[in-house]
């Protein structure tokens, strides 16, 4: 099992602690709770897509292929715009 030490000023660690206390639990898990909440916090804001190298070829080509506007987007593009009526 790893270790993890650090240093923190008093006023800061009454206040962990008073949170663990709220909660009924340990200052080590008070702590760990909150930094591996804030550790899914920060991957869920950047996902990872893992694809092979088909599903990736095939996923860049997709992006890099035109596509063709639907008959409502050119009927849009086509109308004067209100401030031109």
């Amino acid at each position: 099992m790893a270790q993890v030490n650090f240093r923190v000023k008093d006023e800061r660690l009454a206040l962990i602690d008073r949170g663990a206390a709220i909660r009924g639990v340990t200052r080590t898990e008070f702590v760990l709770r909150a930094s591996e909440a804030a550790a899914l916090e920060a991957l869920n804001e950047r996902p990872v897509i893992a694809l092979d190298d088909e599903a990736y070829d095939a996923f860049v080509a997709a992006l890099d292929a035109p596509d063709e506007p639907s008959a409502r987007l050119r009927e849009l593009a086509a109308r004067k715009p209100l401030w031109e009526r």
